[in-house]
């Protein structure tokens, strides 16, 4: 493939992903993405085959960015206690979701993702076994060894999805947030603070969660 090639895939997926976002996937036509990607309609079809096929890329395109741009793990080794690794987790997801070089928000590509998480259209099937699960699973851990016990999967989940909600609410209700608390609001300026809150508070509720564990476990004695 040369320079060629791969420069006109970029401006098509940059294109897709923003119209795509803007307008979903009905109501964008192969057209108006090449009109915006300044290419002809047969490249896109060339590289993607079909709307269906481009849209597709364009997730995977996405979220491969996302995650390897901002690493759910970065910086993070032998020595980092579970409560660390929940921190750069927190951070990670904060990123991706909210700054200038990750999803932006709730515009674009960010619309784009909120619309899939709303609605998971068939193409998202791939996104979730690459990505998604893959880092539930690690956050699950994280809150095992935070735990220092296994509650079973019933509490490990619901720990997680609580803390992957907090996050992702910031994007999603990032207007009504504006109205409410502007101090709050998600901004790219806002993200270390917003992600240390979330961190501080999961904690919180994942302590609770150990004391009644270990409550529970001595009155079954």
């Amino acid at each position: 493939m040369s320079g060629q090639e791969l420069k006109t895939e970029e401006r098509i997926l940059e294109a897709a992903g923003d119209i795509f976002g803007n307008k979903g996937f009905k109501d964008t036509t192969i057209r108006a993405i090449a009109q915006a990607a300044n290419v002809n309609i047969a490249a896109v079809n060339y590289h993607y085959r079909d709307k269906m096929g481009l849209y597709g890329a364009v997730l995977e395109d996405v979220f491969q960015t996302g995650f390897s741009r901002f690493p759910a793990q970065s910086g993070q080794d032998l020595t980092s206690t579970p409560e660390q690794r929940l921190r750069t987790f927190i951070q990670a997801m904060f990123l991706r979701l909210q700054s200038a070089e990750g999803w932006g928000g709730f515009s674009g590509k960010g619309r784009l993702i909120a619309r899939e998480l709303l609605d998971p259209s068939p193409a998202f099937e791939p996104v979730i076994e690459r990505y998604i699960r893959p880092h539930k699973d690690l956050l699950v851990s994280i809150i095992k060894d935070i735990l220092q016990t296994d509650p079973g999967q019933q509490i490990l989940l619901s720990c997680a999805i609580s803390i992957i909600g907090q996050c992702i609410y910031y994007s999603f209700a990032s207007k009504v947030i504006d109205k409410i608390s502007v101090e709050n609001r998600p901004t790219e300026e806002n993200i270390e603070r917003l992600a240390d809150f979330v961190w501080t508070f999961s904690l919180g509720g994942i302590a609770r969660i150990r004391e009644d564990l270990i409550i529970s476990g001595e009155e079954q004695r």
